[in-house]
């Protein structure tokens, strides 16, 4: 199966990781809610499939094409 990468657009603070490693989501589902800039931004997963690991946790600074978790599927 292959994996995807679900990357940060861009750099800000993780306010919620919204998924578990484990989880099943569809193409859309939240992963991770990043604030920049005093936005919220909802980084969605671009494939379905297990999340199969979650790099980030809530307070972390991410830089602009961090990985954020990866979703085999």
């Amino acid at each position: 199966m292959a994996s995807t990468e679900v990357v940060a657009p861009t750099a800000g603070l993780v306010v919620k990781v919204s998924v578990s490693e484990g989880d099943t989501v569809a193409v859309g589902a939240s992963i991770v809610v990043l604030q920049s800039m005093k936005t919220e931004i909802d980084v969605t997963a671009d494939s379905a499939g297990k999340v199969t690991k979650i790099l980030v946790n809530k307070g972390d600074e991410v830089n602009i094409g961090q990985t954020l978790a990866e979703i085999e599927g």
